[in-house]
This record gives structure tokens, sequence and C-alpha cells, in this order.
């Protein structure tokens, strides 16, 4: 019956009050590497990335997998469907020196 709701939370639950906290999950989309420099990269996206946000990037550079956080730092809208909706321009941030070994050594190959 509908009166018989058996409440099953262990914590009770704080209501929020929206006064300008902005709430991010972590959401998980599909790129392609367009280009690759030192400093950053040019992806191609169905979705729109917002500038001056940070994601996580993981790619392959030749055989060697690698994690790099980027930061969005402009977004185009390259005109057609699927990959390539949006041209999306994102710098490297806090490059660790191994990830920037295995960067130089991608770009070195020709």
């Amino acid at each position: 019956m509908a009166g018989d709701f058996v409440e099953r939370r262990q914590h009770p639950r704080v209501r929020i009050r929206r006064d300008g906290v902005e709430i991010v999950l972590p959401t998980t989309t599909t790129v392609q590497l367009l280009d690759i420099s030192e400093t950053g990269v040019l992806l191609g996206s169905s979705q729109r990335l917002e500038p001056g946000r940070r994601a996580q990037l993981r790619t392959r550079l030749g055989p060697e997998p690698v994690t790099l956080t980027v930061e969005i730092r402009r977004v185009v809208n390259g005109g057609r469907e699927g990959f390539g909706t949006f041209k999306v321009g994102a710098e490297f941030v806090n490059v660790d020196e191994d990830a920037r070994r295995r960067i130089e050594r991608f770009l070195k190959v020709d």
C-alpha cells in the first residue's frame, strides 16, 4: 500500500539551497584527436565542451597509453554532424615528466 513506505536510508539527508554553488558530475565523452603539439591538442567532438573546464584526456601516442589533464581554451562550430561538429582547442595542464617525454617521442616520429 502507499502508506507502507519503509525508510532504508542509514544517514539523514540535508536539503541543499542553490545559492550559486555549482555541482559538476564527472561525465565521459568520446572525442577525436585531430592534432597534437607539445603544449596542447585539437579535438573533434560531437558535444560542446565549455572553455575553462578541465578534463582528463586518455589516448595512445603510438603504442604508449597516456593520460593528460587538459583545459579547454576555445570551441568552434565545425559545421557537420558526428565527430567534428565542434573543434575544441585544449592546453595541457600540469604535465608530468613521463607524459612530456611520451609526447616528445611521439612528435619526433615521422
